[in-house]
């Protein structure tokens, strides 16, 4: 009876084995270690089409997870480091159709991008350095904007890192946590008094305030002393009714808008802005084209604060 039973099961195990599919691609990605390669399949109706399938989805991988990577040419070198290593046909299939799976040393991948890292941190350290003591708002948002780029990069190569890492960590995250923290910290020690007069002078201030607060700075009633920044914002309306559509009216909104050194008592940038609404109703023509001459007037503020904070 033992024997018959012992007989059974190599009957059970010879089953499974033959009932196995060793074409399909969860076996053949079975062979790998997922802790020491990153492996990625593609297919095609030739050995070439399903390779460069396989590499080009590793590619779009890569790239779906940082897109600004597509960039950057340690993708090139990333690349590069992969291979196809095992390309297979499909036997049930009636046609020629090929499986191939492309494979990317995750030691290797490390090699190339932490160098690079080590080479940023250094860099931002350096500029670190430059930052004034006791602390002086525009001189050390100027260093800051200077580290900006570094730390976009560096920011780029932890996240690829962490993608093709096993434990999926990031590289020496305690050393860049400092620098990548940097231009938030300087952005809000620099202080913007504001200050706007006029008609519908609280539809325009909102949109001035939120764009500031956006870009990270800080927002003080005009009279801080502690400012650095001033805008200063005189509105004027018009209102008046369309010679073409009956029940139509029209209102404009203006904004003589004044950005200001406040450290130097210097006017850096002078512009005005003009939008105009028209509804049946007055009271909602003037609150729309106030609203569309505060839109244009934030984004034109943030593009020229921050070329002038960057430069000066």
């Amino acid at each position: 009876m033992k024997k018959i039973a012992v007989m059974f099961s190599a009957v059970l195990a010879l089953c499974a084995c033959t009932s196995l599919n060793k074409n399909t691609v969860s076996y053949q990605m079975s062979k790998y270690d997922t802790s020491k390669y990153y492996v990625v399949s593609g297919e095609g109706e030739t050995k070439q089409a399903a390779s460069d399938k396989a590499l080009g989805n590793m590619r779009q991988a890569l790239v779906k997870n940082a897109p600004d990577l597509e960039k950057d040419a340690i993708l090139t070198d990333l690349m590069a480091n992969a291979k196809v290593d095992k390309v297979w046909r499909d036997a049930d299939s009636s046609n020629k159709h090929f499986f191939a799976l492309a494979v990317l040393s995750r030691a290797n991948a490390q090699k190339i991008l932490a160098p690079q890292m080590d080479q940023l941190d250094t860099k931002l350290a350096g500029l670190a350095t430059q930052f004034s003591s006791p602390v002086e708002p525009l001189a050390d948002l100027k260093v800051a904007y200077r580290m900006q780029p570094l730390v976009e990069r560096r920011s780029l190569l932890d996240d690829t890192y962490q993608f093709l890492a096993a434990d999926h960590k990031g590289y020496t995250a305690e050393n860049f946590k400092p620098y990548k923290n940097a231009l938030k910290e300087k952005m809000a020690a620099v202080l913007v008094g504001v200050d706007v007069q006029g008609r519908e002078s609280k539809v325009m201030v909102t949109y001035i305030v939120d764009a500031l607060n956006k870009m990270g700075l800080g927002v003080v009633d005009i009279s801080d002393p502690d400012k650095e920044l001033a805008v200063e914002i005189i509105t004027d309306t018009d209102g008046y009714d369309s010679q073409k559509v009956q029940g139509l009216i029209w209102s404009s909104s203006s904004a003589a808008i004044s950005l200001i050194d406040a450290t130097r008592n210097a006017t850096f940038a002078r512009f005005n802005v003009y939008e105009r609404a028209g509804t049946t109703r007055q009271a909602d023509s003037l609150r729309r084209s106030m609203e569309a001459a505060g839109e244009q007037a934030a984004q034109q503020i943030t593009a020229r604060l921050e070329a002038y904070l960057k430069t000066r």
